[in-house]
């Protein structure tokens, strides 16, 4: 079953998430529930919880693995006193506070270890990429300062190499 959740934060917070939702072309409640799941078992700061800022709340429902995972997720906090509110507002900081090209591997994990496995075997995989599949030979990740210090694949297609961004990748095989 979905829970409903209210979290209220810095509006620096909301703003970064902003960018990130346009950017990835996300909707707002699929990048809330992936930073929850990408964040919620890591050790969440507490840099910037005390940022005298303009505050800003946002609803939205977990979708049903993080409804089932929450309660795990704010005992292995290692802080018990939090409060469900106080927790999401730690997680969503601590997703604030991280480097773009970070933010990004929180939001497409599974892609970002395909793609580094194929790297370390330098073996040839299949990429999905802007509606189209792709054999690549990956070579490494970048920072693209052209696309915000978001990352960008460096790989090879027959001898030629070529820049991926990333979110733009939709399957990897």
């Amino acid at each position: 079953m979905r829970r409903k959740i209210r979290v209220t934060f810095p509006k620096l917070v909301q703003e970064v998430l902003q960018i990130d939702q346009e950017y990835f072309n996300l909707k707002k409640e699929t990048l809330y529930n992936l930073i929850i799941e990408g964040l919620g078992f890591q050790e969440v700061t507490s840099i910037g919880l005390d940022i005298i800022d303009e505050k800003r709340s946002i609803n939205f429902n977990l979708n049903e693995k993080n409804s089932k995972l929450f309660s795990e997720m704010l005992k292995k906090s290692g802080i018990s006193e939090l409060s469900e509110g106080e927790f999401l507002k730690r997680v969503f900081l601590t997703y604030a506070n991280l480097h773009p090209s970070i933010r990004e591997r929180i939001l497409y994990k599974d892609i970002f270890l395909r793609i580094e496995e194929a790297i370390r075997k330098k073996k040839e995989i299949n990429i999905y990429y802007k509606g189209k599949l792709e054999k690549i030979k990956p070579i490494s990740f970048e920072r693209n300062k052209d696309i915000g210090d978001y990352t960008a694949l460096r790989a090879k297609i027959e001898n030629k190499e070529y820049l991926f961004e990333i979110k733009d990748i939709e399957y990897v095989t």
